[in-house]
Parts: C-alpha cells; sequence; structure tokens
C-alpha cells in the first residue's frame, strides 16, 4: 500500500480530533511524502526519515516544529504497526520522542451486542459477523473469493457453489482460506449462525460474482468508513482492527490457548514452544465456535 493511502486511512482514523490537529497532520506528512516520495509503505527506510529531518533542519525549522513532524509520522507508523501493514518503524529513537505503549483495545460485549442489533444491511452483517468471529485482517478478508470457502459435510468436502445451489446442514463447516502476512497461508473455520449469515449473504450476491470476484467487491477505505460509520451512530469507536483484537480477546476469555489464538489470527508466535507447536483443525474449530457462541446473533 502506498504512503499516500495509508495517510488518508490515518487521517480518517484521527477524524474525530480537532480540524486543526487533523490538519496539521496532513501537512505534515503530505511534505514526508513530498520529500522521500510516495513509496510503499514497507518501502520506507531509516535513511529516508533521515533525509527528511536533515531537509526539515536545512529549512531552518524550530526545534519544536521538528519534533512535531516527527511524532506526527511515529503517530502514523504506530497506527500501521497496530494495523499489521507494517512490522517496525523507520524512525529510531534517536529520531522520534518518547511514545508510551499501546495495549489494543477491543469492544465489551455490550458494546458487540449493539452494533449486532443496530446492523441491518446483509453485507455489513457478514463483514462484522465475521471479523468477529474469525479475527481475519481487513486485507484478508477483502481478498476472499468463492474458491477459497470450501465446506465439509460427514467427512465429505464440497465447493461452496453446491451449498448455494442446495441448502445448509445443522453439522456444515466451512473452512476459508487466506493468505495472511509473510504470504503465509492458513484455513480458518466457521460454523453455526456466523457460516449460516455467510451463506444468506453469499446467496443474494451469488448472481453478480464468480470464482474470481472477491465476495466483498469493496474497497479497504470503504471497508473502514463502513464500520467507523456504524460506530459513530452508536457513540462506540470502532474500527476493522478493533473487531480483530475483540476476536483475539473472547477467545481468550472462553478459554482458548493463546497458541491457538495465535494460529487463528494467523500471528507469528512470540515463544519457542508457539513457533513449533502445531494447532490442529479441531481446536480452531473449537475456538471459532466460542467465539460465535458469546455473541448474540
Amino acid at each position: 500500500m502506498k504512503l499516500s493511502e495509508c495517510i488518508e486511512l490515518f487521517l480518517s482514523y484521527i477524524s474525530d480530533k480537532s480540524p486543526n490537529t487533523v490538519r496539521n497532520y496532513r501537512v505534515d506528512l503530505n511534505q514526508f511524502i513530498k520529500i522521500v516520495g510516495d513509496k510503499e509503505v514497507d518501502k520506507v527506510t531509516k535513511s529516508d526519515v533521515a533525509k527528511f529531518r536533515m531537509v526539515l533542519q536545512s529549512q531552518k525549522r524550530k526545534s519544536s516544529t521538528l519534533a512535531r513532524k516527527l511524532a506526527t509520522l511515529n503517530s502514523l507508523y504506530q497506527y500501521l504497526i497496530d494495523l499489521e501493514l507494517v512490522n517496525v518503524s523507520p524512525i529510531t529513537k534517536s529520531h522520534r520522542p518518547k511514545v508510551s505503549q499501546r495495549i489494543p483495545s477491543s469492544l465489551s460485549n455490550e458494546e458487540v451486542k449493539m452494533i449486532l442489533k443496530y446492523i441491518d444491511n446483509l453485507q455489513d452483517k457478514a463483514i462484522v459477523v465475521l471479523l468477529l468471529t474469525t479475527g481475519l485482517r481487513s486485507s484478508e478478508l477483502l481478498s476472499i473469493k468463492k474458491q477459497n470457502i470450501l465446506i465439509e459435510r460427514d467427512g465429505q468436502t464440497f465447493s461452496i457453489d453446491k451449498i448455494l445451489e442446495d441448502s445448509l446442514k445443522e453439522n456444515d463447516i466451512a473452512y476459508i482460506r487466506v493468505v495472511g502476512k509473510g504470504d503465509k497461508e492458513r484455513e480458518v473455520p466457521i460454523t453455526g449462525k456466523p457460516l449460516s449469515i455467510l451463506v444468506e449473504y453469499l446467496k443474494e450476491v451469488n448472481p453478480y460474482i464468480d470464482n474470481q470476484t472477491p465476495i466483498f467487491p469493496i474497497s479497504y477505505h470503504t471497508l473502514w468508513r463502513k464500520i467507523k460509520t456504524i460506530g459513530k451512530r452508536l457513540a462506540i469507536t470502532v474500527h476493522p482492527h478493533k473487531l480483530r483484537h475483540t476476536a483475539a480477546t473472547m477467545a481468550l476469555a472462553s478459554g482458548a490457548e493463546l497458541r491457538v489464538i495465535q494460529e487463528l489470527l494467523g500471528h507469528a508466535s512470540p515463544t519457542t514452544t508457539a513457533r513449533y507447536a502445531k494447532v490442529g483443525q479441531k481446536q480452531l474449530l473449537k475456538a471459532t465456535k466460542a467465539l460465535s457462541e458469546n455473541i448474540d446473533l
């Protein structure tokens, strides 16, 4: 994703701040692009940040102005790290002001119920339910095609098309194949009411999409705008990645082991034990079942 796209996403995220603050952020970040170019966001280097600082210093900027602009850039990258769009910030400790570590926030059970009760659009409901019960990243959700969804029934595996032509059975399990960060492929299972909602949505859009078309034919920005708009109408701060955090929090509260949650979310394991542990589909299915049971659909 280009720097300019990430900046627009970030500015949308902070849109509840004062107009003056948002305007200053835009000026600072656009100035960074003007100096280093509109690169892919994960291709920005420490040298680019050093160049940005040197240009500002050559313009005789006040130290307070320099600190603010670097703080703005750092805020952008902390946000992108939270979204898992980049792994590390190119801003070194010598560049950036001190920033406190943030704990990922999640929705309360009551907020989840309010959101699900409010949504009356089938596409929006399918999106929110999938994010809440699988913990998918936004990019993973938007890349799902019908060919990536397989149904398991009584030990046999079918394409989703067969189910769309027929009907869903109580014990059917869907496995959604996604490719996450580092091109790591995984299969995320869903069942029960979340699967019913997904199938209902697919039956509605099936005449308009083929196996090569994403089942949610919307942009990254549209997805974020949809979720944030729902939150604003309910006075709840929410975005797609917060739904991912919520899925992880609910899975943990339901008794899922940390290594199972890491596999479900497609995270690299932080411990040697988890790094070598093999999580089976039965454990993943148990985790997603617990998630679907925790929300009132």
